[in-house]
């Protein structure tokens, strides 16, 4: 099972992707942009766990990661965090992370607690908030974003289970997987999902619908275009689900979870066909 970096480094990577595809990529740009800024008080954020919490790789029962969540290490970050949320976000998110920033430490740990003991569906654009009716579409974004870097150094930290089948959750902390991921295998490709959480992988089947485990070839479509050949739409007619997966043997400098967000024709392609994503990724598409 592929293991992301175990240090602050991916995080300069993301943000360095974020700043090319946003010039290759206007329709992209406001997002990337925005995500550019995030990705750096990620890696902020990181580098204070990493130095409370050390090196050490432990034993941890599978799913189980979400059991822990230490905010005596992560508390002190948050009024850095919804700053650069304030400075950088589109307006509505701007005002959600000052709204959260005056509510003081005592809403953060309600907020955070909540939505790391099981991440909140999205929010309904009509109504803004989510299944969990508490939490705002801002609040949620907030809480996602400042608790990924906990959850990637939990999962960099924990020694691998042993997986006796596939699972389409995240084998280390039972989130969905937020998109694919090809890389280059022998004479052709590997398929792996990748966790909305902490950013695991773990191998797939190439022909498999990770919603309803659909296997027949006649109802799973793909669909690309030439604007955004390393990044596809993969979905389900059984279920009508779908995901993004990037393929990396069309583009080695990809990273992953930067490319699905630059995406974002695909994921308009896939909603006028009347498919739904797996899970939303950090910018809510």
């Amino acid at each position: 099972m592929p293991r992301p970096e175990s240090n602050p480094g991916h995080w300069q990577e993301r943000s360095d992707r974020a700043r090319k595809l946003a010039s290759d990529y206007p329709f992209a740009r406001e997002v990337l942009h925005f995500y550019e800024h995030i990705a750096g008080a990620q890696k902020h954020i990181y580098g204070r766990v990493l130095s409370a919490c050390g090196e050490e790789r432990l034993r941890r029962p599978a799913g189980a990661l979400r059991q822990e969540l230490d905010l005596t290490v992560l508390l002190p970050e948050m009024r850095g965090f919804l700053g650069v949320v304030e400075r950088h976000a589109p307006p509505a998110l701007e005002s959600a992370a000052r709204e959260l920033a005056a509510r003081g430490s005592r809403a953060w740990v309600e907020l955070l607690t909540a939505w790391w003991a099981e991440p909140a569906a999205p929010a309904r654009a009509e109504t803004g908030t989510g299944v969990q009716g508490a939490q705002t579409a801002g609040e949620q974004f907030c809480a996602r974003a400042f608790l990924q870097p906990y959850a990637e150094f939990l999962a960099q930290h924990t020694e691998l289970p042993i997986l006796e089948k596939t699972p389409d959750v995240c084998p280390l902390c039972g989130a969905k997987p937020q998109l694919g991921a090809l890389r280059p295998e022998g004479d052709g490709a590997s398929r792996s999902l990748v966790c909305s959480l902490c950013a695991t992988e773990w191998r797939y089947g190439r022909i498999l619908c990770p919603a309803c485990g659909e296997a027949s070839e006649t109802n799973l479509a793909v669909y690309v275009t030439q604007e955004l050949p390393q990044v596809r739409v993969e979905a389900c007619e059984t279920c009508r689900g779908y995901i993004k997966t990037v393929d990396l043997t069309k583009d080695g400098h990809a990273v992953p979870i930067v490319d699905e967000l630059a995406a974002i024709p695909l994921d308009l392609w896939a909603r006028e066909h009347s498919y739904t994503k797996l899970w939303p990724n950090l910018m809510g598409m």
